[in-house]
């Protein structure tokens, strides 16, 4: 039990620790003794918040969930692409506590900004279809609130109870209550909506004595989160649940897997520096959002069409699951290139539902998830940013591994040459929109190139070099970018996360981080009376509860 006099000593299931075992079992999951020091003052901070607003005689659960950076492979997961994630030391922490029925009663020590929350886990099922996590919610009724209700810090802690319920549909969840405090900025590209929902997850499963193996439970992640209204996949999760301190990620889906944890380079750090400019999934954002990724969809389905009319032969077509099986290892690249140059640069909704009568209901429910685009959804330069970084995600380890930073930095600023949206005149000293449509020339160009026998040509034309045009940037970001690359000794840099806003990441020599730091406060954040928004990545440990009873399920 907990008290309110002394919280030095914690315990819940019959155990407890002390503040200095506390430490030590933090010391296994911070790479820096200032970190394992804060996360106890915080942990003490977050017990005594608890026991204010739901009492002091409880046993609790202490958790934990850190916030991700992806350093290649953007956009892609949900493709079947690589991906390369490093968790980052900003995160939540969480103590929870079980209830005797199924009610779920939520805090946050930062009150004023996420007010108190409380709901009933049968009251919620109970809107609408149970019978799958798809069909559930897709109920109008469930719709609807959750868009009376959007951007609610509750909704992500619903999204974890509500799709393990339906997971568990033989048992009646328990609910909790529980007490949150974070560091993770909102709505700034490192996904402390994911943070929430796996944190969630855990408590949900720890406080009801349940096990899920951590490679399904970052299903359920990614599937619950699509409960706010997003049509993304489960990276983010898998990086939080898997990711080692001082460690690469590299994984990928479809089946899920952690093929390697690649070490960070000795002479190199990370920096993440934040725009202020929020990419909160909401209203617009979350229609752009759910665009692109409808447009994925839409791509598989033309592309695999083209690769009929292209003669390419039935085996390749079935075997074309995912974006990502459109690669040189299967396809020809001057195919590949081929298909591509096949797509529609734009297409229509109608004209998509004239052409696919067979996917009518697969492209309606597709539609459900946003508004129309006004010109029609992007094709073809989707499609090459797309096809093209799949093959980069996958790349990337190889040169991690071989300790080749300089290749890897090239790689980062074509890749955000695919989202970027704007590009600086010099000539006239002001922004102008960047153009990454893929043209048909282009396309012709690159065919060329394949099949020449000049070595330069080849080299050229490999398809982890091609940027495509998935435009997901900001200005903020673009000009982050571009004084990132002002440096010497930076290596590259691009957007994280979904974009929109949000942070970038930076590879940078550590000779050079000063200089970068002190670059981004004089040419970005004084100039727009922001406050520092530039700091080194720290690594920390993947998602827990503490003690670490499920790290490596």
């Amino acid at each position: 039990m907990c008290s309110q006099a002394s919280l030095h000593r914690v315990s819940w299931w019959g155990e407890s620790l002390t503040r200095g075992e506390l430490d030590d079992v933090l010391g296994e999951i911070y790479d820096e003794p200032a970190a394992v020091d804060d996360r106890g003052r915080a942990f003490k901070r977050l017990l005594d918040h608890f026991g204010d607003r739901f009492g002091t005689q409880r046993d609790v659960v202490l958790a934990r969930c850190p916030c991700r950076v992806n350093l290649m492979g953007m956009h892609v997961e949900h493709r079947g692409g690589y991906v390369n994630y490093v968790t980052h030391g900003r995160e939540i922490l969480a103590v929870g506590a079980p209830r005797v029925d199924d009610t779920v009663r939520i805090t946050d020590v930062r009150s004023d900004r996420f007010p108190e929350r409380e709901f009933t886990i049968t009251d919620e099922i109970e809107m609408g279809n149970s019978s799958s996590w798809l069909e559930y919610i897709d109920s109008p009724s469930v719709v609807k609130r959750v868009a009376s209700n959007q951007g609610d810090w509750s909704n992500y802690v619903r999204a974890s109870v509500l799709r393990l319920q339906i997971r568990f549909d033989q048992r009646d969840l328990r609910g909790f209550d529980a007490a949150f405090l974070g560091d993770i900025p909102t709505s700034s590209g490192l996904s402390s909506s994911s943070a929430m929902v796996v944190l969630s997850s855990l408590l949900t499963l720890e406080l009801n004595s349940l096990e899920v193996d951590r490679a399904e439970l970052v299903e359920l992640c990614g599937e619950g989160e699509w409960y706010v209204g997003t049509r993304g996949g489960a990276g983010d999760h898998a990086a939080m649940l898997f990711c080692e301190r001082d460690r690469i990620c590299h994984l990928r889906f479809f089946p899920f897997e952690v093929d390697d944890q690649i070490p960070l380079p000795d002479d190199c750090s990370i920096v993440i520096c934040d725009s202020m400019k929020s990419a909160r999934k909401a209203g617009d954002v979350l229609d752009a959002y759910n665009q692109t990724i409808a447009a994925y969809n839409m791509v598989l389905i033309l592309a695999k069409g083209a690769m009929g009319d292209l003669g390419l032969g039935q085996d390749l077509i079935d075997g074309t699951e995912h974006l990502r099986d459109m690669n040189p290892e299967r396809i020809p690249l001057a195919d590949i290139y081929r298909v591509i140059r096949a797509l529609p640069e734009m297409e229509t909704r109608e004209d998509l539902l004239r052409r696919f009568p067979e996917q009518v209901q697969h492209l309606e429910r597709l539609f459900r998830t946003h508004k129309p685009p006004s010109k029609g959804y992007r094709i073809r330069s989707v499609a090459m940013f797309g096809i093209a970084e799949c093959e980069r995600g996958k790349v990337f380890a190889n040169l991690m591994r071989s300790g080749d930073v300089e290749e890897i930095g090239r790689l980062m600023s074509i890749e955000h040459d695919g989202d970027r949206v704007v590009e600086y005149d010099r000539e006239r000293d002001k922004w102008k929109p960047w153009d990454n449509h893929v043209t048909e020339s282009m396309l012709d160009q690159l065919i060329e190139d394949c099949e020449t026998e000049s070595a330069a040509a080849i080299e050229r034309s490999k398809l982890h070099l091609q940027s495509g045009g998935y435009g997901c940037s900001s200005p903020e970001l673009d000009q982050m970018v571009d004084i990132a690359a002002s440096v010497p000794g930076v290596l590259g840099a691009g957007l994280t996360g979904a974009g929109f806003g949000g942070c970038i990441r930076v590879l940078v020599r550590d000779r050079a981080v000063e200089e970068l730091l002190s670059e981004m406060w004089d040419r970005y954040y004084a100039p727009r009376g922001l406050p520092m928004g530039a700091e080194v990545l720290r690594s920390a440990r993947g998602a827990c509860i503490l003690p670490d009873r499920v790290q490596g399920q």
